[in-house]
């Protein structure tokens, strides 16, 4: 293994490994979580259709002495089950427009049962007071469903992708994600080719393909392990300064999620570097001893026939 010929390229390619099966994990695990059905699964997990819920009831109750409106005439017919499938459609809109560079374009579903007490609301106190039911009444009647949609969907784009597209960050993360297959299908196979080149360089006695490549392994899981550790040991995520509940949650909640999984996978290599150094240690020792055996054979004969 210490042969200048083989030593010097081996080392090369297993520095460049480390960096590829870095890189590998990295995209293998962002390319599968980052996904509508991974962020739906999140979602329904930490219960963000009750945080929105609690944060539109306190929205309306404050709001209440200024509309007029009391709170009860939205939130008695906004359930959970509405407010799931208003996340859901933020979720899937959100992907759409990080597959095809678009701007984000979400329509909130119909809430009959809502629109329907606010009909009845508007009536009721027209009627107490006399009020015409003129073109005025009905465009106040339909500013306030369609300010209610705003103020829903609003709460319901728990991973603020409105916001991020305002800013132009959507764009640059539509980018990244449109590239994800390219880039996974490029670690991984960047990998595969640096092994194989590591094989090739040591094709005559392939023991030390085993150690290198283990070797590599070792370090990769290692620079992988040691900052998941770090980053969910001290609840680092916890430290984002973001004031809506569900928004905060749906981040840190993903955060971790990427980070545990990319801790586990991590931790995996590690293992299976470690068992490869293992496994060359032990065969080179008993090459070794194969090696001692056949040349001290020769000696005991000369000895007996003198």
């Amino acid at each position: 293994m210490k042969k200048v010929s083989t030593y010097l390229p081996s080392l090369i390619l297993s520095i460049f490994l480390v960096l590829a099966l870095f890189g590998s994990l990295a995209m293998t695990i962002f390319d599968i979580n980052v996904t509508a059905k991974k962020a739906k699964a999140l979602s329904e997990k930490k219960e963000l259709s009750s945080k929105v819920i609690t944060q539109l009831n306190k929205h309306y109750r404050e709001q209440a002495a200024a509309t007029g409106i009391p709170a009860n005439v939205f939130m008695d017919n906004i359930s959970e089950e509405y407010i799931d499938s208003v996340i859901d459609a933020y979720i899937d809109g959100t992907f759409t427009a990080m597959k095809t560079n678009r701007s984000l374009n979400v329509q909130v579903p119909k809430n009959p049962a809502m629109e329907e007490a606010l009909e009845k609301f508007f009536g009721d106190y027209a009627d107490s007071i006399g009020y015409e039911k003129n073109e005025a009444f009905y465009r106040k009647l339909d500013n306030t469903k369609t300010n209610a949609y705003k103020n829903i969907g609003s709460c319901c784009d728990v991973f603020k992708a409105s916001s991020l597209g305002k800013h132009g960050l959507l764009s640059k993360a539509s980018k990244l994600y449109r590239l994800r297959p390219l880039l996974t299908f490029a670690s991984v196979g960047g990998a595969v080719l640096l092994m194989l080149f590591i094989l090739a360089v040591n094709w005559k006695d392939k023991r030390p393909f085993l150690y290198w490549t283990g070797i590599a392994a070792v370090i990769s899981g290692i620079f992988g392990t040691v900052p998941s550790i770090y980053l969910v040991s001290t609840k680092y995520f916890d430290s984002f300064s973001i004031k809506q509940p569900q928004v905060f949650t749906a981040y840190t909640a993903s955060m971790y999620r990427l980070t545990e999984a990319f801790m586990a996978v991590s931790i995996s290599l590690l293992v299976i570097g470690i068992a490869l150094i293992v496994i060359y240690g032990v065969s080179y020792r008993k090459n070794k001893r194969i090696a001692d055996s056949t040349h001290s054979a020769p000696e005991k004969n000369e000895a007996d026939t003198n």
